[in-house]
């Protein structure tokens, strides 16, 4: 009787582990998971050579990892338990803040490397430099606007224990800010800005991205430069009474909170702005017709992509006004905010996402486009990055 039950253990158990890469391989697979952010591992492709060198079993545990059945409802599980039960401020990555503020976890790596990363800042100034040159040679102006990300603008609130790379974001900021001073490169420092107004609204607590009222004080910051240092006729930035401000009713699903599975109680909600005085415009979303300029659905909870329907490789918004000069905007979602507001200001107002626009370089859009202004907006994380919208050519 013993022996029959222990036969009837081991046959359940390689059941089980039979079983379960066979149900994992069977079922439909999603190719990215919405929670991590991240592209999952690919159905495993068999060759002989991937057989001999032990590349093929390897793709399938990574496979296997990424697309186990229940995997969702297990990882879920876990961080119910670590962020309930233990208590715990560190889970799947993320770290629950001083004020309930959700924040990356940081090694050491990018303090330890710190000369590298300012090395990058070195070849990325000289780089912009000389896309300062090309689009003055076109008859346009350059600006970089620089912002701290979220994780930044909020580093005293990771607890004592935990690495803000406080030291980092101070040398970075000095360093690529003293290079464009060297190199009469023109410049927007939000991270300056937002220090004197001292408001902690300026970022939301659960996503990576500034608030409504962040991305605002900027357009407002861009405007106000834009007409003081080139004397451009393109009227005061609006102000909040020209607006008509609606705060949509449920709070936002934020990236930060997205890995802990929404878990994490947020009250934090989005809000979107219209000019009370209207002016018709046509705007092309990747080359389609496209008229929103914020894209809501009320029966779920937004995201920060409800600002231009989040990144997009191209976006054209022609207002007819040929009194007005043309603006070119590229940088990555931060500047999707942003992008509702500015064009009210320009004849006709493009926006390339440089991760994603691969019909031309930048180099040559300018040459064939020749905007008026050109505005780079990058985060502090991404001062010195040479790929996506740090690749002009």
């Amino acid at each position: 009787m013993k022996k029959f039950l222990r036969y009837k253990i081991i046959l359940i158990f390689l059941l089980v582990i039979f079983a379960i890469p066979i149900l994992t391989a069977m079922r439909y697979n999603v190719n990215v998971s919405n929670i991590e952010n991240r592209t999952l591992a690919p159905l495993p492709q068999y060759s002989n050579e991937r057989l001999l060198n032990g590349q093929y079993f390897s793709e399938w545990e990574n496979y296997i990892s990424d697309h186990i059945i229940g995997r969702d409802y297990l990882i879920k599980s876990y961080t119910l338990l670590n962020m309930k039960v233990l208590g715990k401020h560190k889970i799947n990555n993320i770290i629950i803040g001083k004020e309930d503020t959700l924040l990356p976890f940081y090694t050491e790596e990018l303090s330890n490397n710190l000369e590298y990363y300012l090395n990058n800042l070195n070849a990325m100034t000289e780089n912009m430099k000389n896309l300062q040159n090309h689009i003055k040679a076109n008859g346009g102006e350059f600006y970089f606007v620089g912002l701290p990300g979220q994780s930044s603008f909020f580093k005293s609130r990771y607890q004592n224990y935990f690495e803000n790379k406080e030291g980092y974001f101070v040398e970075n900021e000095n360093k690529m800010f003293n290079n464009l001073e060297k190199s009469n490169i023109n410049y927007i420092n939000m991270n300056e800005v937002f220090k004197k107004d001292q408001d902690n609204e300026n970022y939301l607590k659960t996503d990576h991205h500034f608030s409504f009222k962040g991305s605002y004080r900027t357009y407002v910051e861009i405007i106000d430069r834009l007409r003081n240092d080139l004397g451009l006729d393109i009227g005061k930035p609006l102000d909040i009474e020209e607006l008509d401000i609606v705060t949509l009713d449920k709070p936002i699903l934020g990236s930060r909170n997205r890995q802990l599975y929404f878990l994490h109680p947020a009250d934090e909600k989005v809000s979107i702005a219209y000019p009370k005085n209207r002016i018709d415009y046509e705007k092309y979303t990747n080359g389609v017709l496209d008229p929103k300029l914020y894209y809501i659905n009320n029966d779920e909870n937004p995201s920060y992509s409800v600002y231009m329907g989040g990144d997009q490789k191209e976006i054209i918004i022609d207002t007819n006004r040929e009194n007005l000069p043309n603006l070119l905007i590229f940088g990555d979602s931060f500047t999707n905010a942003l992008e509702p507001l500015l064009y009210y200001h320009f004849n006709e107002t493009r926006i390339l996402d440089l991760r994603h626009y691969k019909e031309m370089n930048l180099y040559e859009y300018i040459d064939l486009h020749k905007p008026t202004v050109v505005l780079m907006i990058r985060d502090d994380l991404n001062y010195g990055n040479p790929e996506g919208n740090g690749k002009f050519q």
